[in-house]
């Protein structure tokens, strides 16, 4: 493993999905670990230096807000993609204040991820029509 070798960090709960994501970032040339709670991706830190992160925001019964928390104290040049189910303005505004660089709706794809650690907008956001909903 060279020292430009991207180390991805996985937090997710859903073992088929960590899995499928896992395999995909390895073809990719991503060295990937993986946690599926706080508890396990503290213990991760103690070993293990990622330069990338996926959290998904419900971990069982936990917030993956306090896993993004934790990491960007941890490193806050980590690069951290909040991956959920649940989205909310709220929870996304939260994960960018806690040290996320980007926050995706599940179902998203490797490229979806990718294109988030770089700041770049998917195809699909960049098609999004703009509601002409006036504010309150």
């Amino acid at each position: 493993m060279s020292d430009d070798t991207p180390v991805l960090l996985l937090v997710e709960d859903d073992e088929a999905f960590a899995r499928t994501l896992r395999r995909s970032f390895e073809r990719r040339g991503y060295v990937v670990h993986s946690a599926a709670s706080l508890d396990a991706a503290r213990a991760l830190l103690a070993t293990v230096t990622p330069t990338h992160a996926v959290v998904d925001l419900k971990l069982g019964q936990e917030s993956g807000l306090a896993v993004v928390r934790h990491l960007h104290e941890h490193d806050p040049e980590l690069l951290i993609v909040v991956l959920t189910g649940f989205a909310s303005i709220a929870t996304a505004v939260e994960a960018i204040k806690l040290g996320a660089s980007n926050y995706l709706v599940k179902p998203s794809n490797t490229d979806d991820i990718e294109a988030a650690f770089n700041g770049e907008a998917t195809a699909e956001a960049a098609e999004l029509p703009l509601t002409a909903r006036p504010t309150s």
